[in-house]
């Protein structure tokens, strides 16, 4: 039976990780199967609270305390485990994500009977709780793009997160610098590099997208903007592929099936594209300032 490892990092997430733990846990069906959690730095009782629910669990979980950096480093320290482990599989998660029941299960028997796919991008469904208008934007949003068939998209931003090891391996991995975007970058890479990765339509993940304002949105991408370019300047072709991929260039927004949840939902269709309008200026603007003040720091050779 192959060695499935769930891996996550948490940060200050004492709310959102008991849903999320439960969850991974009760994937317990699958007999060998380990957990593993990369904890960057909490200062809250995050740590404590997962200590607790793992002495209830008949699934092994190994926590690992880390001091606080980024999510890149704490996810690729949760790898490094995993293969530490033997793991055949790996799922990457969110720490604010619930798995659908006997969802590992039906993932790898998915790739038992296609020998030839190395990694499985588990559709996920938004939901809140709150009841603010662009909590409820983000989550017909995320469900939006996440409206797809079975077949990968060549434009997607969807990241795999069921991977067989070896096909991650193959991909170099994620990029424990890279502050911004880097979950979808072994995706990219595996897929032009001839390999087959699908949706696994038959399972979800859900995804807490909590209680968010327009304010909260355009603050955390501004963050992410800021450090694109060290993104964009780490893969080939790193500006064309984020450029294919930008909020009104992608494929998934005018299928047949997204145009009829616009006409049922127009106000929320409104919400979502003045969202992506306001996205696009922050990145168009970061990366200006970017392109600026690389030119400003290369000296110029006055000789020439």
């Amino acid at each position: 039976m192959s060695k499935v490892v769930i891996l996550f990092s948490t940060y200050n997430n004492e709310q959102t990780v008991v849903a999320c733990l439960q969850s991974c846990m009760s994937q317990e069906n699958h007999q060998s199967l380990h957990i593993v959690i990369a904890d960057d730095g909490s200062s809250d009782n995050t740590v404590q609270v997962i200590r607790e629910l793992a002495e209830e669990s008949i699934v092994p979980i190994t926590v690992l305390e880390l001091p606080h950096g980024e999510r890149g480093i704490a996810r690729v320290t949760a790898i490094a485990e995993a293969q530490r482990l033997h793991a055949d599989c790996i799922l990457v998660i969110d720490s604010d994500m619930i798995l659908a029941k006997d969802l590992v299960s039906q993932c790898v028997s998915f790739l038992d009977s296609h020998p030839q796919v190395g990694a499985l991008v588990v559709p996920e469904e938004a939901y809140s709780t709150a009841t603010n208008f662009f909590s409820k934007v983000k989550v017909f949003e995320r469900n939006v793009i996440n409206n797809a068939g079975e077949t990968l998209g060549k434009r997607s931003i969807e990241a795999a997160r069921f991977w067989r090891m070896n096909a991650y391996e193959s991909t170099g991995g994620f990029n424990a610098d890279q502050i911004a975007f880097e979950e979808i970058q072994p995706t990219l890479r595996y897929v032009e590099e001839g390999g087959d990765i699908r949706r696994a339509v038959c399972t979800r993940i859900y995804h807490d997208e909590k209680q968010v304002y327009l304010s909260d949105i355009l603050r955390k991408k501004a963050y992410y903007f800021s450090v694109m370019d060290q993104t964009i300047s780490s893969e080939e072709g790193g500006f064309r592929k984020a450029l294919e991929r930008w909020y009104f260039f992608r494929p998934v927004l005018y299928s047949r099936a997204n145009r009829l949840q616009y006409l049922r939902h127009p106000l929320l269709t409104a919400g979502m594209c003045w969202m992506y309008i306001c996205l696009s200026v922050l990145g168009v603007t970061a990366l200006l300032k970017s392109s600026s003040h690389s030119t400003q720091s290369t000296p110029l050779n006055e000789n020439k």
